[in-house]
């Protein structure tokens, strides 16, 4: 069933009216959620990147925060070898104060071992002498060697020695002696 009810005759173009506003408001939105829809694209970008630098600055304060720890993990050692080294130090002292004594008692040796070192050398020096004595006379009698092994390699080269082997064999054979 229908029931008729009279419409006020400027109902239906306030109506309109209406919707149309309805619509303008709708559109007047749309534009405003369009440009919020910009800004909270930015703003989750900006929300992005700031995480990413929190993240790497975390991660930076991570490492500053292992190499604080080892900086201080290298200064303890460093603070131990400086004392083994001051301990190494005075013993070297104590090493070294010995060591110039002895060398001072070394030096009273050495001087007088000097001393026979030079009067050695004097005797080497006649050595050094006779030697070089020996040696002309040994190059002399080498020079006559060779001369000696000249003439004899001459001799048995020679035509005749050749021709009397006959009669050396010979004489090696029956063994007579002159």
């Amino acid at each position: 069933m229908k029931f008729d009810v009279p419409e006020p005759p400027d109902l239906v173009p306030r109506l309109r009216q209406q919707l149309i506003l309805a619509q303008v408001r709708v559109m007047e939105v749309e534009d405003a959620r369009d440009a919020v829809a910009a800004q909270l694209a930015t703003a989750e970008h900006q929300l992005a990147r700031a995480q990413e630098l929190a993240d790497a600055k975390l991660d930076e304060a991570a490492h500053l925060e292992r190499m604080h720890a080892a900086l201080r993990a290298d200064c303890d050692h460093l603070r131990h070898q400086q004392h083994l080294a001051h301990e190494a130090l005075q013993q070297a002292r104590a090493q070294l104060a010995h060591a110039e004594t002895s060398w001072r008692n070394e030096q009273e040796v050495t001087t007088g071992l000097q001393l026979q070192l030079v009067a050695q050398n004097a005797a080497l020096r006649d050595l050094a002498a006779q030697r070089d004595a020996l040696l002309a006379e040994a190059a002399a009698r080498d020079a006559r060697i060779e001369e000696l092994n000249r003439h004899q390699h001459a001799m048995h080269a020679s035509r005749s020695w050749r021709w009397t082997a006959w009669l050396r064999a010979l004489e090696r054979a029956f063994g007579t002696k002159r």
